[in-house]
């Protein structure tokens, strides 16, 4: 555990910090202007989906990921600063892509403005559309975080992170931002990014791999 942490670790933090952020802003925001103006969309949900409650105040768990963010600063040397960093570039670009290739459709109408949290909504509603939706980015750097942290925490912390992990996941269903099938992407995306981008030790630090590459 690395707290409070050193100052040559917050300068690597925030420089990385800043070059995701970019790569986020240029990919992903690119890809959602032009998936607005495609023609088809896939339709990636069943109808039983649709019944899903909108929760508004889920809103604040969702919003929460930014500060998921802060807990490599708090957990990871430099290396692991590193690491995480190149995964979630891999990720971001990888994304990008699949955003490209697998245009999606929301199948819920947008909701919460009308709510005790209307600014939160309309904040994302104006920074994001409705076709970004497979793989879930929110899913999957959030799992990155998680899963780069695993070997640093004692059993009772990552239990905790787990079930703040678990909350991202449900969040993003009931504020209606995405459907099942973006989340067991976004699941996937990060599972295949640090299965092929191992530690130092060379071992999945998802444990979900018997043996490292």
């Amino acid at each position: 555990m690395q707290m409070p942490p050193s100052r040559q670790n917050l300068n690597l933090y925030l420089l990385l910090g800043f070059l995701l952020t970019l790569e986020f802003a240029i990919i992903y925001g690119g890809t959602n202007w032009f998936n607005s103006d495609r023609e088809e969309y896939f339709r990636l949900y069943f109808d039983w989906e649709l019944v899903t409650p909108f929760t508004p105040a889920m809103i604040l768990v969702y919003l929460s990921l930014q500060l998921l963010f802060l807990l490599p600063l708090l957990h990871c040397d430099r290396s692991g600063l590193l690491l995480l960093a190149k995964r979630m570039a891999v990720a971001i670009l990888v994304a990008g892509v699949i955003f490209l290739l697998i245009p999606t459709q929301l199948g819920f109408s947008r909701e919460g403005t009308d709510s005790s949290y209307a600014v939160f909504y309309e904040m994302l509603y104006t920074l994001d559309r409705t076709h970004n939706l497979f793989p879930s980015l929110h899913v999957t750097l959030a799992t990155l975080v998680i899963a780069g942290l695993v070997r640093q925490l004692s059993t009772h912390l990552l239990g905790l992170y787990i079930g703040w992990l678990f909350l991202l996941f449900v969040s993003v269903l009931l504020v209606h931002q995405h459907h099942l099938a973006d989340i067991v992407g976004g699941i996937v995306l990060a599972w295949l990014v640090v299965r092929y981008l191992p530690d130092s030790g060379g071992q999945d630090s998802l444990q979900i791999s018997g043996s490292g590459r």
